[in-house]
């Protein structure tokens, strides 16, 4: 029993005896039978009265308490997390039940968002693992000086070139994340050409889908397209959306980058013919350390994308279906000129 009832219980009990005691007297005293039960009935009536003033008190205490308790978990938790209304219906429920719904919910958030991150460390220790023995192995190879041919030598090298510009994608990857966790995140704002950067993230992986035998198109609309944001960040944004469109994409398979504007609105498309994902996982793809397959990475990519479009006061909307393939669409604001 909690302090609150027990206080209000041993206040109830000591005004009953003191009532009790009271017509005991009375009664003895009196010898009338209608005094007697007039006396009963008013210690009855005071009895309800009080009961119904402390009952009062005790639910508007109680109340003003899960008021505050709601208003601070909505506060502290996102609205996605706190509608999922997993063991209630929405219909008719009082300031407990949603009380109790909340922080269900938020439980039930709290153990995917532990799973997902023991995930992740197991990932990262697989990941930074996979690179660094490729190095050392070829490494330790070439130092016995046991591989004479120029060609191995060569082969080996590129090895270790690709597989550091790997790890250091990785330790990037985690860098973000971590001033992204503690809200580190700056923004060096001005006025920047989009087409420009978009066509930039392009060029640098032309060459990476023409090995793999894809198609990589991008439709410049021939104009000029200005916002107002980090370019470095943006340019950020569209690497890694067109890395992944790539990465999911089957050999022989096509990947298109657009850039569009309608009034006061960018917009740049990245869209991808490959495996598609599950609709269920859509709402889910840009949470920290969600990871949709083994595929390489931490499960951080899009989270950090996110993150810096919201920091844009931007929208990122991803429209897929299995294995038709998937269209990530970033919408920005264009860039307005300050009148004198």
């Amino acid at each position: 029993m909690s302090k609150l009832l027990k206080k209000w219980f041993l206040k109830s009990i000591i005004f009953f005896i003191s009532f009790s005691l009271i017509l005991i007297i009375l009664f003895i005293l009196s010898n009338d039978l209608f005094y007697t039960l007039l006396y009963i009935f008013i210690g009855f009536l005071i009895s309800l009265l009080f009961f119904c003033f402390i009952g009062i008190r005790l639910n508007m205490k109680i109340s003003k308490k899960i008021l505050k308790l709601n208003e601070l978990v909505k506060k502290s938790f996102p609205s996605d997390v706190l509608n999922r209304n997993l063991y209630s219906s929405t219909n008719s429920r009082d300031e407990f039940e949603m009380l109790c719904d909340d922080v269900e919910n938020v439980l039930f958030e709290l153990k995917a968002s532990e799973r997902m991150k023991n995930d992740f460390i197991s990932s990262m220790s697989h990941e930074l693992r996979t690179p660094l023995t490729a190095i050392k192995g070829w490494a330790e190879t070439m130092k016995t000086g046991e591989v004479i041919d120029f060609s191995t030598v060569r082969r080996g090298l590129d090895v270790i070139i690709n597989e550091a510009a790997r790890l250091s994608n990785l330790v990037n990857d985690l860098l973000d994340f971590s001033v992204l966790a503690s809200g580190r995140l700056t923004m060096e704002m001005e006025k920047i050409d989009i087409i420009a950067e978009v066509e930039e993230a392009v060029y640098v992986f032309r060459e990476k889908a023409s090995i793999e035998q894809k198609k990589l198109i991008f439709n410049d609309p021939k104009y000029s397209v200005y916002v107002y944001g980090d370019k470095s960040r943006l340019k950020q944004v569209f690497v890694n959306l067109i890395d992944n469109a790539i990465k999911y994409t089957e050999k022989g398979g096509e990947i298109s980058v657009s850039v569009s504007q309608k009034d006061n609105l960018v917009q740049i498309e990245v869209t991808d013919n490959g495996c598609g994902i599950e609709k269920n996982e859509v709402k889910n793809i840009t949470k920290k350390f969600f990871k949709r397959n083994s595929k390489v990475g931490f499960g951080i990519g899009l989270s950090i994308v996110k993150e810096i479009i919201d920091a844009h006061k931007g929208k990122l909307r991803i429209i897929s279906e299995k294995n038709f393939g998937t269209t990530v669409i970033v919408s920005l604001n264009s860039y307005k000129e300050e009148k004198s």
